[in-house]
């Protein structure tokens, strides 16, 4: 009766004891050579600047809500993608029709976004604003370190030539 479940029991045991055993090789066997450069925070290649308490300007939130509704909105359209296939000639006219207005409406609300400046991301905020901002938020950042400046350029070995150039 449960025999058919045995192969996935097995599946998920060899996938834990595998995964397992990875994290813990890693753990044993891996360097731990702490620099100061591998505790700093690290934010997408960039230095971090600034408090991490900051606020979010509510630009951030409509991005990301206009974001989920588009994704959303997309999402509509598999499934009737996947049911257009099997209808008649009439249905498939309608359908189509009825995917026009639907496109067509998603159009209307992204020009209207646009027009409106909601996805702008590059509005920064500039002292010509009337706030005052914190010193030295627009001074250029220090290039990344990444600890290994000290060991010099890389000398790479000299490349053979290829088997078809010594003929």
């Amino acid at each position: 009766m449960l025999g058919g479940y045995i192969p996935i029991v097995v599946m998920l045991l060899l996938a834990t004891v595998i995964a397992s055993g990875m994290v813990l090789a890693s753990a044993l066997l891996g360097p731990r050579k702490a620099t100061r450069f591998k505790a700093a925070p690290y934010e997408c290649g960039m230095t971090p600047v600034g408090s991490a308490r900051e606020r979010f300007p509510i630009r951030f939130y409509l991005v990301a809500m206009l974001f989920i509704l588009f994704d959303i909105e997309t999402v509509f359209l598999y499934p009737w993608a996947v049911t257009f296939r099997g209808l008649g000639r009439t249905s498939k006219l309608f359908n189509l029709a009825e995917m026009a207005v639907f496109v067509a409406i998603l159009f209307v609300g992204y020009f209207y976004l646009l027009g409106k400046g909601a996805l702008d991301w590059d509005q920064g905020r500039t002292e010509a604003d009337g706030e005052t901002l914190p010193a030295g938020i627009l001074d250029a950042r220090p290039p990344i370190r990444f600890g290994n400046e000290a060991s010099g350029p890389v000398q790479l070995p000299a490349r053979e030539p290829a088997a078809s150039a010594r003929s």
